[in-house]
């Protein structure tokens, strides 16, 4: 099996996120007419046909989260010894409080990715950060050695994205500043290869000190 570990974000600051976004009309996009009814006035932007543009492929909900590090595949035996060793290091790392704030895009070689940028407690987010591969390391497992980055991939550009949009979309969200919510534990999930390339379960949360 193909275990990671990750940071998820509350699902109300994962929407709101993906609200400002889908604020955001593409040059010539036409406005739609407004809906009557409370439901009608919150988009659901996993459905609502105006999220989608040929400008931007927007990451759904489910797939907005933080990437610590991968494992590799790992037989079940290892998976309990590594989830063991994780939990027992996760309680005395801190719980940072942090919030979305700022933006950026194509930020590295190879990078073809809008993010939100997260604020507050990032150092100490960063120390879970660096802290979870060193933990594997010294049990011996394969570890992804992509640093750490405290940001939210929201999308990813297509060949017909434009300059002008995507510098839009990046300043709709650099004006933009969530809640603050702490992060009270780490996830672990299990990649589901026979359900999609992108599916994956959680599997396991474990706590972090106070």
């Amino acid at each position: 099996m193909y275990l990671f570990a990750a940071i998820v974000p509350p699902r109300h600051v994962v929407d709101e996120v993906r609200e400002v976004v889908a604020a955001v009309r593409p040059p010539g996009a036409q406005e739609e007419a407004p809906k009557r009814g409370l439901l009608s006035r919150r988009r659901d932007t996993q459905t609502d046909p105006s999220f989608t543009t040929d400008e931007l492929s927007f990451v759904t909900a489910e797939q907005m989260y933080l990437p610590v590090t991968g494992f590799g595949n790992v037989t079940l035996g290892d998976s309990v010894q590594l989830a063991k060793s994780l939990r027992a290091e996760a309680a005395g790392w801190p719980r940072p409080t942090v919030h979305v704030q700022g933006a950026t895009a194509l930020e590295f070689k190879g990078d073809e990715s809008v993010w939100a940028k997260l604020a507050g407690d990032v150092d100490e987010l960063m120390t879970i950060g660096r802290g979870v591969p060193q933990v594997v390391q010294r049990l011996g497992f394969f570890v992804d050695r992509r640093a750490f980055r405290p940001w939210l991939s929201v999308a990813t550009i297509t060949d017909t994205t434009t300059a002008p949009y995507l510098e839009a979309v990046v300043g709709a969200l650099d004006g933009y500043s969530s809640a603050p919510w702490t992060v009270e534990h780490l996830s672990l999930m299990r990649r589901l290869p026979d359900v999609g390339p992108d599916a994956f379960e959680e599997t396991e949360q474990m706590p972090f000190g106070a």
